[in-house]
């Protein structure tokens, strides 16, 4: 993926989106924070984004919502606290915490094409 990357964030412990908005944006790529699911359409519906990176419980969810969110042109990367080994939401790539900061830069690296076709 091209550093134009722009990478949606959703993180629900307190201290990580600020640690996770510095280090992509660091990196080149361009990112924005969403507090909620609720908020991350909203986000999606206002703004273009390639990726949305999240370890959030969408159990809050309409079905219209989940069909809303499915049907944005995005990768979602879905990180699972790896004692906790539901998915509440379908993503393209799961990484299980902790996980290596070179695998995120890997799944943003790989063509969207690639794995949204």
């Amino acid at each position: 993926m091209l550093r134009s990357t722009k990478v949606l964030i959703n993180y629900e412990r307190s201290n990580a989106p600020e640690f996770l908005l510095k280090l992509i944006t660091n990196r080149g790529y361009r990112a924005g924070y969403a507090k909620n699911a609720t908020e991350i359409i909203a986000m999606l519906s206002n703004d273009q984004y390639d990726v949305v990176l999240t370890n959030g419980n969408y159990k809050a969810l309409n079905p219209d919502h989940h069909t809303r969110l499915q049907s944005f042109s995005v990768v979602v990367i879905g990180i699972m606290d790896s004692r906790n080994q539901t998915q509440d939401l379908k993503a393209d790539v799961y990484f299980a915490t902790p996980f290596l900061i070179s695998e995120l830069w890997r799944a943003l690296e790989t063509p969207l094409k690639l794995r949204k076709e």
